[in-house]
């Protein structure tokens, strides 16, 4: 199995008792790492094995031709207009196409292709050149070299489709309808849609099906943080201001203290309302900011040090950032040496958000 593989996939086939090769994705067809060629290699050197071949064994074409098209057929009573399938071995729509043809010559069948596959390209291009895979997330579909089991003059058009709709239509399926599916079968629906939207006969029957179960991908299509990691979720951004109003606790928004202030009043004051940390300000000016952790350990080493005037042990200033920053771009001013930002609003700050409380927002998100 190629390495893209979701983990569920993985499981389940050594559930059954095999044992699981996995192979790079991001090698050419005729690699010797290529998961087809290792398959066969593995196949050859075991003893009574059988290779089913299901990207060269035209009994897989030839099944979808004897019974899934005429499946189409007969439950649309002979209606159908438009049939949208993905290829991945491409036996789906080769043989659907030739059966629904024979009933039919102006049915048009539609492909779906990932971007990044070379299928869509070369049926343009009708073979001519060589374009180069693009790495893809969507399994099952697309391909880096057209399989003898799917015949392009079959196809009527293809329509390419990218990873984030692919699986954006498979979380709407799931949510909106009911209909558990995984990446390749929201790939086909946005395919589908998409060519529904622009047809204008009204008489228009335009069938697909969705060819795999979500049950497969709970690790990827429907984990918002792999989504986000890989880019493929859209995220409003949050604003600091929303990070600072989320905020738990009885302390004020802003709590702060001039710089005349005594180390023991700052500690005292920390201690009321439960902060690590203040800024320290002149006026509407942060001049500088106190930590408890530094204050305590200064004071216990020598506590001389309580009855010293905070400007003579303050660190630097907080950053002050704007309300509508996302909280991203704070999270880096949030270094070892900013333990927190001042945020301002309209010309006026209006609190103090630390690490821990960004932190704490990532957490639940």
């Amino acid at each position: 199995m190629p390495d893209k593989m979701s983990q569920e996939k993985v499981r389940l086939v050594r559930a059954f008792g095999a044992t699981v090769v996995i192979t790079p994705t991001a090698v050419g067809p005729e690699h010797p790492e290529h998961y087809v060629q290792k398959a066969k290699r593995i196949a050859a050197a075991t003893p009574g094995a059988v290779l089913a071949g299901q990207f060269e064994n035209m009994a897989n074409p030839e099944a979808h031709e004897a019974t899934t098209g005429p499946e189409l057929w007969e439950q649309t009573g002979g209606r159908i207009t438009h049939f949208v399938a993905a290829a991945g071995t491409g036996g789906t729509l080769s043989g659907v196409s030739r059966y629904l043809k024979s009933k039919n010559p102006n049915i048009k069948i539609i492909a779906a292709d990932p971007m990044g596959s070379v299928l869509a390209e070369l049926w343009r291009t009708k073979g001519e050149g060589t374009p180069t895979a693009a790495p893809f997330k969507v399994e099952g579909v697309g391909q880096d070299y057209v399989p003898k089991t799917l015949d392009m003059s079959a196809v009527d058009e293809f329509i390419t489709v990218s990873d984030k709709d692919a699986f954006a239509m498979a979380r709407k399926l799931t949510r909106e309808e009911g209909l558990f599916v995984g990446g390749s079968a929201g790939l086909i629906a946005h395919a589908a849609l998409t060519l529904a939207r622009r047809i204008d006969d009204p008489d228009a029957c335009v069938v697909t099906f969705l060819c795999d179960t979500g049950e497969r991908y709970l690790s990827k299509v429907f984990n918002d943080e792999w989504l986000r990691e890989n880019q493929l979720l859209d995220v409003t951004p949050t604003t600091i201001e929303a990070v600072l109003h989320r905020k738990s606790g009885d302390a004020p928004a802003i709590v702060s203290i001039g710089a005349g202030t005594l180390v023991r009043q700052a500690l005292g004051l920390m201690s009321l309302h439960d902060i690590s940390q203040l800024p320290v300000m002149d006026g509407t000016t942060c001049v500088g900011s106190i930590a408890e952790s530094q204050l305590t350990s200064k004071s216990l080493a020598d506590p001389k040090t309580l009855d010293m005037q905070v400007s003579d042990v303050m660190d630097q200033p907080f950053p002050i950032v704007e309300a509508g920053q996302p909280v991203e771009s704070v999270a880096k001013l949030l270094s070892k040496s900013n333990r927190a930002v001042l945020m301002r609003k309209d010309g006026v700050i209006q609190g103090v958000v630390t690490r821990f409380d960004v932190l704490e927002y990532m957490m639940g998100r």
